[in-house]
């Protein structure tokens, strides 16, 4: 049997599912959203695009990587399915053909094809400032393993990690320090593997990691607290100082990403639309410092897994704004402050 029919809440992520009623706008933006120059970068026609939807509330909400607002009733899947290279120059996203999902890499422009760069059933990745795809593959028997493979040379694969189930790969910008979620039975915790010398070390709790500057001692991440929220937290994992960052009683966030000056942090989050107040998610920002929040998006469709352009002044994300059926795009916008 197939992995993803084993984790039911993995399945979530395949499929775009209803977030509201009639009042759904297939508009591209809406009136809170100007000046944000919202482009539509892949065409669903050509590629089908796999974004993070509405899941089930989990069993043991505080130890899964399923995000969530428990008071809302709102959860989500937090795979890392959108990715820029390190120059900013290609987009990688995840696609299902034969039912599975692989990566696709383009320019991160909005012209041109396509490649498709694994031909395996990834789950996430990350594309790497080395030139690799880090990536989750589902390896049968119900486990999933980090695994790489060069970008633009082939096909042969470097397994990473073996006989845990383990996740959400991200490769640190100091080209060795490769982070990753492992689940076991006392929850989920980021570890990092080093890619010269293969030493192992279990980091701190939690998921969705995001390194800060080259990844030697510090990074972003998403924990989900006992009250039933899904925060981001800052965490030094030589000295052992954790800092959150951002909390809010009334919403959940997670997949923190870093701007390429250090200063802001975009993030998805839990949302109801400003037209028909349709439960959805949508994009926030906050200073590295944990100030001046804002809220970006306001869709009544998801939007997901924003990326930082290289010169920080552009967002990527995932959206199923302006499709009839719903379907997932690759967009972006202008990133102003």
């Amino acid at each position: 049997m197939k992995a993803l029919k084993l984790f039911g809440f993995f399945a979530a992520f395949a499929a775009v599912i209803s977030c509201g009623g009639p009042t759904y706008t297939t508009d591209s933006y809406v009136a809170e959203e100007s000046g944000l120059n919202i482009q539509k970068i892949t065409d669903e026609s050509k590629n089908a695009v796999i974004g993070n939807t509405f899941s089930n509330a989990p069993a043991n909400f505080a130890n899964s990587s399923i995000a969530g607002y428990k008071k809302g009733g709102m959860y989500w899947g937090t795979a890392k399915v959108l990715s820029l290279s390190d120059d900013g120059q290609e987009l990688g996203y995840l696609t299902v053909s034969n039912r599975q999902r692989n990566v696709m890499v383009r320019k991160a422009t909005a012209a041109g094809n396509s490649v498709q760069r694994t031909f395996r059933d990834v789950y996430d990745f990350n594309l790497g400032p080395d030139g690799n795809i880090y990536f989750t593959d589902f390896v049968g028997n119900g486990k999933w393993q980090i695994h790489s493979v060069n970008a633009k040379a082939g096909s042969v694969m470097r397994q990473l990690t073996s006989n845990n189930n383990d996740e959400n790969p991200v490769l640190a910008k100091n080209g060795r320090s490769l982070f990753f979620t492992r689940h076991d039975n006392s929850g989920v915790s980021i570890w990092c593997i080093d890619l010269v010398d293969g030493t192992m070390t279990s980091c701190a709790k939690g998921y969705n990691v995001c390194p800060i500057g080259d990844g030697s001692s510090e990074f972003l991440c998403t924990r989900n607290s006992e009250e039933g929220v899904s925060q981001i937290w800052m965490v030094n994992y030589i000295t052992g100082i954790e800092t959150l960052i951002l909390a809010d009683k009334e919403r959940g966030f997670s997949a923190p990403a870093i701007s390429p000056d250090g200063k802001w942090i975009a993030v998805q989050g839990s949302s109801k639309s400003s037209k028909g107040k349709i439960k959805n998610l949508d994009l926030f920002a906050v200073r590295i410092d944990g100030t001046q929040f804002i809220q970006l998006t306001y869709h009544p469709a998801i939007d997901c897994n924003p990326v930082w352009g290289a010169d920080g002044k552009s967002l990527y994300f995932i959206s199923s704004r302006g499709s009839k059926d719903r379907s997932f795009n690759v967009w972006k916008m202008r990133f102003n402050l």
